[in-house]
């Protein structure tokens, strides 16, 4: 299981490469943005056919199976424990959603991306 390939995207969110238990081969994911009021320990992530989510404090990433037609919100409710992120991997994507906090991170000219929620990643978590 890897992530790799982090980088700051149109909307001021991340785009990685993960690999994860149960895949063949890398994925193109995008984080979805933390907002002020949304929880800071876990970050939703979403390629073309998986969505779940990383924990941000112990680095367990639960994921739906591969979603022919795409995968949803709705497909949440068929998210497994599919593996532990290693600390290196961990604290890098916790290192770049910080630096993209910003309650303005992005824009498609259109809609504004509020991350700010991002700027607590390394906040302690009760």
């Amino acid at each position: 299981m890897n992530i790799q390939n982090i980088k700051r995207n149109s909307m001021g969110t991340l785009d990685f490469d993960g690999k994860f238990d149960g895949m063949r081969k890398p994925q193109d994911f995008i984080t979805y943005p933390i907002g002020a009021n949304d929880d800071k320990t876990r970050v939703k992530i979403q390629s073309d056919t998986r969505i779940g989510f990383i924990n941000l404090t112990n680095g367990h990433v639960l994921m739906s199976p591969s979603i022919k037609g795409g995968a949803y919100n709705h497909h949440l409710s068929q998210i497994n424990d599919v593996g532990k992120l290693n600390q290196e991997e961990l604290f890098s994507l916790k290192a770049q959603l910080l630096d993209s906090a910003s309650a303005k991170a992005g824009t498609n000219g259109i809609v504004t991306t509020d991350n700010s929620g991002a700027a607590e990643v390394f906040a302690k978590q009760p």
